[in-house]
């Protein structure tokens, strides 16, 4: 029985104890959404710009609308602080659906490698134009 009770004083500890812990605040260096070409050190994603393309173009044509789709698809979206893809906006203009399906595509992208500013992870705006034939 004692056993048992030290063992629920412990785990309500340690619940305490993990529920306490704050996250740190951001910097105001790090609110803001930086332009890829502003930045010191680049986002990436990783294997490259050709494997982003290639990952991106072989998950659309995998989609209802993407098998069948020809053109040029250009847009901006953010790479978060912890590299993952955001606030995707078109700037192309093409049928809603095929927009919706290339999007989900992007924001299931594997993570980049973040950018940096004066030594933080930076919220980056990257510009990019996909051909697809």
């Amino acid at each position: 029985m004692t056993k048992k009770l030290l063992l629920f004083f412990f785990f309500v500890f340690l619940t305490q104890k993990s529920n306490s812990q704050e996250a740190k605040p951001l910097s105001a260096i790090q609110k803001n959404i930086y332009d890829f070409e502003t930045i010191q050190v680049k986002p990436e994603f990783i294997g490259g710009k050709d494997k982003f393309v290639a990952y991106i173009l072989e998950n659309f044509k995998k989609t209802k609308t993407g098998k069948n789709f020809k053109g040029s698809i250009s847009l901006n979206f953010v790479v978060e602080m912890d590299g993952s893809i955001n606030d995707v906006v078109f700037n192309s203009n093409i049928a809603n659906k095929a927009k919706q399906d290339f999007k989900n595509v992007m924001l299931k992208s594997p993570k980049w490698l973040c950018g940096e500013h004066e030594g933080y992870h930076v919220r980056t705006k990257v510009d990019f134009t996909f051909d697809i034939i």
